[in-house]
């Protein structure tokens, strides 16, 4: 090699020169440099090997092989045994277990899985104007759904609120035992809370004003709800909203110098079943409840109310005290006292006729039997105040069972609809879950098997919407980052007739998995046509199919779907099982809905893939699931 290609500076080394400086470094300097050299590679050596050493120890929790790691322990759940708030949350049979490479090339071939995202954080700061909170005993659901019918005009779920309007949001505060696990009245009430969802259930025994208030200023404040207004009221209470925000707007107006409008507080000592008050007045109360608790010494009352005492007592003893000291002291009491409403005579009890109602009554407390809190709304004509706000495309429905058939499914069917809620949440979608049309097949002339429940609801529903998108109640989004838009799309490019025969002809997308004999109607998209409801309507005339296992209502669609007139409007995906249906063992990372449907309950499987859909949320990675 030439001297100018040698890599030494200038490109020239002196003559008897080594590479370490020079022939002066001696022969024992050397030897020396070099040994030092040998340990420091041994000791990073060493230190990079106890790295990985440590990180092998770590991993070897989950790791069952070279080959497997196990993201999380397959647990039995004894769901027949457990009742769901009291069960450990189970862990979902998934494996991060390489497919066989043959097998992962052809399903990157078919397909290309999407990207996962976290969904909305469900704690994003939320305020209102006006926060309604209405304590309710769990057992009684007839009187919620009665408030909801008087107070907000909601008799249906049909078209679910979806986002509460910023100046108006209510809920149900929840307390004492719920209905017993097993039983009809515990599945009613599981039920309410898919259709609904407006029950905080909570951890108190009876009603409380107090407990209300301190858990709107904690719980709720910590998932970042706030609120101008606090009104509170139990369940056997009726209350005027409309008076009540008109009273507010007019007062605020003739507030003192330096009170807040959010400082104002209407309460009635003698009334524990109904307050109104500004945030600002609450923040009051609970910074200095001790100072106060005790003003009112008979009974028992509640501290909105002994603070009402207080601050009128300090009225008094300012008409009558004359020294500086003690008079600077009241003043100061005063001025951080909210401003209280003095038309306390507007809370009335329920005297058991309507004639005793005044006509400025803003609350009437201890009416127990509905029939009697409908007369008193009539009496004093409640007009509905809206909580919605409109969505701003709602031309698609995710829609599912909230019918929970029997003890199978009660633990897990309201936490597999939180599941879908969440993705139509995500994606601006309505969220109607029913049950109703499943009861009711048991009180047709001709019965049929519930399960026909679910063609009842897509014909009442579907008029509603643009698209339908139905999902079983055992069938759980993996991918909410899949939008039902982008997989019409998708459908609509790749027809083979082109976009606009798709738009002219396809009213019903379904797949026929790779083994099946027929469709799987667990999971399909059905347009708003006059075909759609020609289909349904014909098939309701299936008679053979009515209780024929164990097909029904599936075997019904798909002997409909070959007959001429009716083939041509579907888009049948043959051989289809990643798009929208997968079972679980044949998933892959990127699917967009697992569908749990073993021969026997489907509970554990449905809990354990919710769990595996929380865990893929988080950035974990469910290669596979194991079926029992």
């Amino acid at each position: 090699m030439a001297g100018s290609e040698l890599p030494f500076p200038n490109n020239a080394r002196a003559e008897n020169a080594t590479i370490f400086g020079g022939s002066r470094f001696g022969r024992k300097k050397r030897t020396i440099f070099v040994l030092l050299l040998v340990a420091v590679f041994f000791v990073l050596w060493f230190n990079s090997d106890l790295d990985r050493l440590s990180n092998t120890v770590v991993d070897s929790g989950s790791a069952q092989s070279p080959k497997s790691t196990t993201v999380a322990p397959s647990v039995v759940i004894e769901d027949d045994e457990a009742d769901l708030d009291e069960q450990p949350e189970p862990a979902p049979a998934v494996e991060t277990e390489k497919a066989p490479v043959k097998a992962v090339e052809e399903q990157k071939k078919k397909k290309k899985p999407s990207t996962v995202a976290v969904l909305p954080d469900e704690s994003t700061p939320q305020h209102f104007k006006y926060l309604m909170i209405i304590a309710s005993r769990a057992s009684n659901l007839s009187r919620r759904q009665l408030i909801r019918k008087t107070y907000f005009g909601m008799e249906d779920n049909l078209e679910p609120c979806m986002k509460k309007d910023k100046g108006f949001n209510y809920m149900f505060w929840v307390y004492g035992e719920k209905p017993m696990s097993k039983t009809p009245e515990r599945r009613l009430y599981e039920t309410e809370k898919i259709e609904w969802n407006d029950l905080e259930k909570v951890d108190q025994s009876a009603y409380s004003q107090d407990e209300v208030l301190k858990w709107a200023e904690t719980t709720l404040k910590e998932r970042g709800v706030t609120y101008d207004y606090l009104v509170i009221q139990d369940a056997y209470s009726l209350i005027q909203l409309n008076y009540i925000q008109q009273t507010i707007q007019s007062e605020v107006g003739q507030f003192p110098t330096g009170k807040l409008a959010t400082d104002l507080a209407w309460v009635s000592p003698g009334n524990k079943n109904a307050l109104v008050a500004g945030s600002t007045a609450v923040q009051k109360l609970l910074e200095n409840e001790s100072e106060y608790k005790d003003v009112i010494t008979e009974g028992e009352n509640t501290l909105m109310a002994n603070f009402y005492e207080f601050h009128r007592s300090v009225l008094v003893q300012l008409n009558f005290v004359t020294a500086k000291k003690e008079l600077s002291r009241l003043q100061a009491l005063k001025e951080n006292s909210p401003f209280f409403i003095s038309e306390t005579n507007r809370f009335a009890t329920w005297k058991n006729h309507v004639e005793s109602i005044a006509d400025l009554t803003i609350a009437v407390s201890n009416i127990y039997q509905d029939s009697d809190f409908a007369a008193v709304a009539h009496t004093l004509n409640l007009g509905g105040s809206s909580v919605c706000k409109p969505l701003e495309k709602a031309s698609i429905a995710v829609v599912t069972s909230s019918f929970i058939y029997d003890n199978c499914m009660e633990p897990s069917a309201s936490l597999a609809a939180d599941n879908k809620r969440s993705y139509a949440l995500k994606h601006n979608y309505a969220f109607v879950a029913r049950s109703g049309e499943f009861a009711q097949q048991q009180l047709r002339e001709e019965k049929r098997r519930p399960v026909w429940g679910k063609i009842d609801v897509v014909q009442k529903v579907l008029p509603k919407y643009d698209w339908l998108f139905w999902m079983d109640m055992d069938a759980v989004i993996m991918n909410p980052e899949q939008t039902v838009q982008t997989l019409l799309d998708e459908f609509r490019n790749s027809f083979p007739e082109g976009p606009r025969a798709f738009e002219k002809t396809i009213d019903l997308v379904i797949s026929k998995p790779t083994k099946d004999k027929m469709i799987n109607a667990g999971v399909f998209f059905m347009r708003n046509t006059e075909w759609a409801q020609k289909f349904l309507n014909t098939l309701q005339e299936s008679t053979y199919w009515y209780n024929k296992g164990p097909s029904y209502e599936q075997g019904a669609m798909w002997d409909l779907i070959q007959e001429p007139g009716y083939k041509e409007h579907v888009l049948l995906l043959e051989n289809d099982d990643h798009t929208f249906n997968t079972f679980p063992k044949l998933y892959v990372p990127g699917d967009f809905i697992v569908h749990f449907a073993p021969d026997k309950c489907p509970n554990s499987a449905v809990l354990g893939g919710l769990k595996a859909a929380r865990q893929i949320q988080q950035g974990q990675t469910v290669t596979s699931f194991q079926e029992d």
